[in-house]
Order: structure tokens, then C-alpha cells, then sequence
């Protein structure tokens, strides 16, 4: 009879264990948690617009640089770790890509709610003068937009923050930069001008 190898972990585990409780130890067992259900996984509320106040954290993805684009502006109401965690926060589905560099393998942010198509962009590193995701944040005066001095996944919101991605190459023709203001960011009347 052959046992899968989780099998066998299972069953060495709970042999480790029960030799520790009959020699006097005390037993902890590392048997790999079950995977999460859909009864386990927690739900993080948001509303459209920006957050009023000190809680919560501002997503302003600015699809702009898509064709037919728009702004979007939402509030989490959970307390992101990170600007990553705060776009899955406010379902626009981000995604990282992976590419190799100097030092080895990196993530990036590389896709948000589909956009570039998969076509357009493989995600599999930057390439020179090709658009990318920008990450804003307020600038030390707290007046302007900003570009972030951290990445999406170390970047760590404090609550009543803001955060903008726009999408763009980052050259004359295409400079990927916020097309609202930051006091428009955070202006609950706010609508843009087409």
C-alpha cells in the first residue's frame, strides 16, 4: 500500500506528538491548515467616493490612460496593510506581474481590473518607454500628489490616506500623472469634466 507524501506527514506528525505527550513534552502539531472556505474568508466593506474623516483609506484609480477610461474613487473601510491589499479591498482586482532583474525575481503591479489586456502586457517585467500602473500618494506638504517612495506591497496606509494609480508611459507624449488634483481626489462633489 503506498501513502501519499501528505499522508505520511499526517501520520508522522501525530506519532511525533504522541511520543512527546508519553515522554512528558507538550505537543504542538504543524499540520498544514486546511485551505479557506467561503464561509472563512472576510469581507471588506467600501463605498463609492472618497472617505470622510480619519478612517478608512482612498482609492483613486485613474483609468484615464485607457482608452474611454474614467476615474474611479472608493473607500475601504477595513485597515489595508498595504496599497495592494487597499485595491483588492475596493474590488478593482489587481494583479502583480513578475519579472527578473539584477538581484533575482521581482513583483510589480502590473494590472488593475484587466487593464492592459493580457495581450498588451504579458506581466513578465518592465520593458523600457512601455506604460505601467503609477502609485501617488500625498506629498509631504500633504497638497499634491506625489510619486510613492514605496511599493504597492510594502507601502503600508495609514487610516484617512489617499492613494492613486494612473497608467501611462511616463514620457512627454505619455506622462503618466494623476488627471485630478488631489483636493479633487478627496472632494465628495467632485465629478469630471469630459
Amino acid at each position: 500500500m503506498s501513502l501519499s507524501l501528505s499522508v505520511r506527514r499526517r501520520l508522522l506528525t501525530g506519532l511525533f506528538a504522541g511520543s512527546l505527550l508519553l515522554f512528558g513534552g507538550t505537543a504542538v502539531a504543524a499540520v498544514p491548515a486546511a485551505a479557506p472556505t467561503a464561509d472563512d474568508s472576510v469581507t471588506v466593506a467600501w463605498t463609492d467616493g472618497p472617505c470622510t474623516g480619519t478612517t478608512g483609506v482612498t482609492v483613486v484609480v485613474d483609468f484615464t490612460g485607457h482608452a474611454g477610461g474614467d476615474v474611479v474613487r472608493r473607500c475601504t473601510d477595513g485597515d489595508p496593510a498595504t496599497a495592494f491589499a487597499a485595491l483588492t479591498d475596493v474590488d478593482v482586482a489587481p494583479e502583480h506581474g513578475i519579472g527578473q532583474g539584477e538581484t533575482g525575481p521581482y513583483q510589480y503591479l502590473c494590472r488593475i481590473d484587466g487593464l492592459p489586456s493580457a495581450t498588451a502586457d504579458a506581466c513578465d517585467g518592465f520593458l523600457p518607454n512601455a506604460p505601467y500602473w503609477a502609485f501617488w500618494v500625498p506629498d509631504v506638504a500633504g497638497d499634491a500628489w506625489g510619486y510613492a517612495d514605496e511599493g504597492v506591497d510594502t507601502y503600508d496606509p495609514p487610516l484617512g490616506d489617499v492613494l492613486g494609480f494612473s497608467f501611462g508611459a511616463g514620457t512627454v507624449a505619455d506622462p503618466n500623472e494623476m488627471s485630478l488634483t488631489l483636493d479633487e481626489a478627496l472632494d465628495p462633489n467632485w465629478t469630471p469634466t469630459s
